[in-house]
């Protein structure tokens, strides 16, 4: 079924120009340099604790450790684009590095990314980090920043209750994460045809044929819900469908820059 989708307005700022993040710079540093620091050295720590024998940690959870590491700097990256101040771009950066804290006792319990069939990542990496060290030194406002984009990165609708500084960090972490999700989407399909998939999500096939519900959906132009998501076909559409979400042109432009839904979907 050939899926349709005009992304060179995308990727010129079509459809996310009226939503692009605005955190309402200000001049002071809400996270200095050091602080960044401690929290990396935080990071490593707390992913220390999930290594099996022989210190190493299970390949998926190497692989979410890198995912983490890069959201990080495509978190930075985005906050420098939308020219936030340096203390920003740190926040930003602590964000992307923080925002799957959850998924590594995740898997570690139950051997699974998928939330339906454990629990809410983003809920869980809230807990742990809320009173974490490294955060703890902020202004509450800023930590609750963070906190907030922790919390709802995952969510497939913002709440409304979100303020709007607040959900500035929250669409550009959604923006950031969704971007390496493409990256890594991409050169597993090329490496293999990203037979790990089923590893991650265990209710997913690798047919590439996308079901008529989660076409419906793109159709619908709103998100597609991961619950639908049956095939690795569906998993494509699924990811077709966060250019409805954008909100830098960076992440529509690199949705369409990378060829892979002209590939396997147009």
């Amino acid at each position: 079924m050939a899926v349709q989708v005009n992304f060179e307005k995308c990727a010129t700022g079509g459809l996310c120009a009226e939503s692009r993040c605005d955190v309402g710079v200000e001049k002071e540093e809400i996270m200095r340099t050091k602080e960044l620091v401690n929290l990396r050295k935080w990071f490593r720590h707390y992913i220390r604790q999930f290594a099996q024998n022989g210190n190493r940690m299970h390949p998926l959870l190497q692989l979410k450790t890198r995912h983490s590491e890069r959201v990080a700097k495509e978190a930075r990256a985005l906050a420098s684009d939308l020219g936030w101040s340096p203390g920003y771009r740190n926040a930003a950066e602590a964000l992307g590095l923080l925002h799957d804290t959850g998924r590594f006792s995740q898997f570690a319990e139950h051997r699974t990314f998928a939330d339906t069939m454990s629990f809410d990542h983003g809920e869980c990496g809230w807990t742990i980090t809320r009173k974490i060290a490294p955060l703890s030194c902020l202004p509450r406002a800023e930590r609750k920043r963070i906190l907030d984009g922790i919390r709802y990165h995952n969510r497939r609708v913002i709440p409304d209750t979100i303020a709007p500084r607040h959900r500035a960090f929250l669409n550009l972490i959604r923006d950031a994460d969704k971007l390496d999700i493409f990256r890594v989407t991409l050169e597993s399909v090329e490496r293999n045809g990203f037979q790990d998939l089923p590893d991650m999500l265990p209710d997913i096939t690798l047919d590439r044929a996308p079901s008529p519900a989660i076409i419906q959906e793109l159709y619908r132009r709103q998100t597609c819900s991961l619950r639908k998501v049956k095939s690795l076909g569906d998993f494509f559409v699924m990811q077709l469908s966060w250019i409805y979400d954008c909100t830098t042109p960076r992440l529509a432009s690199a949705s369409w820059n990378a060829g892979f839904f002209r590939e396997y979907l147009v």
